[in-house]
């Protein structure tokens, strides 16, 4: 009979442990998790929209292309509770929110104008489905990056106001 009290006793402690053991190790894994960059609160990647509102961005580059030689240089402004204007060849309206890096505009309003610029008139539906569909948006030392796929848009930062 002892032997039958000792061998059912082997299993229990041997649950105690893995019962121990199994939540522990899953700690471990959730704190290493917490400091990568990716989930780290300190991550420069993260854009905030108190980074972005009151401030207002110009077009220098397009799919790593140089902006040069335009009459209206195209923007990007952020204003209170993150109301988004763009301007290409038509200008752009709508309440923004960022979720995860990703800027998107609900309800668009778009002027309807017609575009003399072959690049303007190219880069009218780029912007608008970036902000209507989502786009990536990173901002590093006062350059705003939009990324959607494999496009990429590069504003600098030239307030109204310095």
């Amino acid at each position: 009979m002892a032997k039958i009290v000792l061998t059912l006793s082997k299993p229990n402690r041997g649950k105690m442990i893995m019962k121990r053991i199994i939540p522990l190790t899953l700690l471990g894994f959730l704190l290493a998790a917490c400091q990568t960059q990716n989930v780290s609160a300190d991550n420069s990647d993260n854009v905030t929209e108190q980074q972005l509102i009151h401030h207002n961005f110009v077009l220098t580059e397009v799919d790593g292309h140089p902006i040069v030689g335009k009459v209206g240089v195209p923007s990007l402004s952020f204003g209170e509770k993150m109301f988004v204007s763009a301007t290409m060849c038509n200008d752009f309206h709508g309440m923004g929110r960022i979720n995860n890096a990703t800027l998107v505009v609900k309800h668009l309003s778009k002027t309807e104008l017609e575009c003399v610029d072959e690049d303007l008139s190219k880069w009218d539906p780029l912007i608008k489905r970036m902000l209507t569909e989502g786009a990536d948006i990173s901002y590093n030392d006062k350059k705003l990056t939009l990324s959607q796929g494999r496009y990429k848009l590069v504003y600098v930062l030239k307030d109204y106001v310095n």
